[in-house]
């Protein structure tokens, strides 16, 4: 482990030693019928500091599963480091780009923040092709900030501003009792601002931090994983591209949620009647694909044995032999660190759940100005509200534990308003939180400091923060 990266085991070692202290002194909380029941201390004992990262591997089955499917995507890339096309391909493309490479940055951060803004699926997803597209940007020149910003955290601006996600806006609809129409054209409007002030300031920070010198250029390059071999190979690269379009687009088919977002149930009938489908009383479709789930409700395992099927094709396809499964090891080992350190970002999780003293907080804050009135009353509910989803954020990583943990027991005479200080709130700490996946993979994967980061990108996130209450307050007073 390079030092310098030691720092986030610190802080979240840290963290985890705080929250522990804290449940010693502050009582745990729940709710029946909405009323807040408050318990006995919820003490969390050394032994259970120790046993909560196991129980994170061993027993959460929703924590394992993207755990298996980010080793899956080390394991394909590192088959794919080894075909020489894939280095071959992605310095093609980084010189077609000569001269559009802000072009590329605009283009490639706007996808991903909309395909996460109108389908909702977890930005792991893009996994699939993030390691492709940071090699790319570190060909072009550019610095790791850069590459952080755009190839893993553009998405959080699609969950800043998000439309008809499943995993976000219907999550919320479901606790709040909104819908997708609620305030629509404010989300659309926060989404189109959020991503102007973020291209804005990544364009800016790339053109002040791009790498002019031959040799810093190949330094960088040299650093950055599964960037791949240089060695000649006869074989085509468009299996590569085929390949990688494919596990992309069939998984995010897989992980947008069809029936709440857009109403539509066709992939599930059309699941239903490939596996009905008989020759002679025999469905043979549904033999081979009985475990496989409608598009729409894939969880994570789907997609982690399609990648491992791809890493099997390319192994095939560019004749890599038993080099293949050296090569799929290999990459595995590579993403060992960030796994464990997401182990630990889960851990932080559990630990909020299992001794839910945060719901006393959030209990305790609320009732602080809950008999202020009038406008000043409602500006200090936003600044409240707002500042106990980044807490909330902070502790419980995903959405759905954020809702049913904290939001769900704000007392809310506007829940419109609590929807977008909810997910606009929650989007914006992901680019701060220290148990923010995509934040945490990003910084391990490009070995970035967390210091260097937060010096990096304040400005960022005070500009997005602000920005969010203010339309939050617009949407209030209207």
């Amino acid at each position: 482990m390079k030092k310098k990266n030691a720092s986030m085991f610190k802080i979240l070692a840290i963290m985890i030693f705080v929250l522990a202290l804290l449940s010693w002194v502050i009582p745990a909380s729940n709710y029946n019928d909405m009323t807040l029941m408050t318990k006995e201390i919820s003490r969390v004992s050394i032994f259970d500091i120790f046993l909560y990262p196991s129980t994170v591997v061993l027993q959460q089955v929703e924590f394992i599963r993207p755990i298996l499917f980010i080793l899956a995507i080390g394991g394909m890339y590192g088959v794919l480091s080894k075909t020489g096309k894939y280095r071959n391909q992605l310095e093609k493309i980084a010189k077609s780009m000569k001269g559009k490479e802000e072009l590329f940055l605009i283009g490639v951060s706007l996808i991903f923040a909309t395909l996460i803004s109108v389908f909702g699926f977890n930005p792991l997803i893009l996994l699939i092709i993030i390691p492709a597209i940071c090699s790319i940007i570190s060909l072009m020149g550019y610095n790791k900030i850069t590459i952080l910003l755009v190839a893993f955290l553009s998405p959080l601006i699609g969950i800043i501003g998000n439309t008809y996600g499943g995993n976000y806006v219907n999550y919320i609809n479901q606790i709040l009792e909104t819908t997708f129409k609620t305030e629509l054209i404010f989300k659309i409007a926060l989404f189109v601002i959020s991503y102007v002030i973020y291209i804005f300031f990544t364009i800016t920070y790339a053109r002040k931090h791009k790498i002019d010198k031959k040799e810093e250029n190949e330094k960088a390059e040299e650093e950055i994983l599964f960037l791949g071999e240089k060695k000649q190979n006869k074989k085509a690269s468009w299996p590569i591209f085929v390949i990688l379009g494919l596990l992309l687009v069939l998984s995010i088919l897989g992980h947008t949620n069809w029936t709440e977002s857009f109403n539509t149930e066709f992939f599930t009938d059309l699941h239903e009647a490939i596996t009905k489908f008989s020759v002679w009383d025999h469905t043979i479709i549904a033999y081979l694909i009985n475990d496989i789930s409608p598009f729409g409700n894939w969880m994570y395992a789907e997609s982690t044995v399609l990648v491992i099927i791809a890493s099997i094709i390319i192994t095939y396809v560019y004749n890599l032999k038993g080099e293949g499964l050296k090569a799929f090891s290999e990459g595995v080992l590579k993403v060992l660190k960030p796994i464990a350190i997401i182990i630990l970002a889960y851990t932080v999780l559990l630990m909020t759940v299992f001794h839910p003293y945060f719901m006393t907080v959030t209990s305790w804050s609320m009732d602080l100005i809950k008999n202020v009135t009038g406008p000043l009353g409602e500006i200090l509910f936003v600044l409240f509200a707002s500042l106990n989803t980044i807490i909330s954020t902070t502790l419980n990583i995903d959405l759905l534990f954020v809702l049913t943990g904290t939001i769900k027991y704000i007392t809310a005479d506007a829940p419109n308003v609590l929807a977008i200080i909810t997910q606009s709130m929650h989007g914006i700490t992901l680019f701060l939180a220290p148990t923010s996946i995509m934040l945490l993979l990003g910084i391990e994967y490009l070995n970035i400091s967390y210091k260097e980061w937060i010096k990096a990108a304040w400005k960022l996130i005070l500009e997005l923060f602000i920005i969010a209450i203010i339309i939050i307050l617009i949407v209030t007073f209207i």
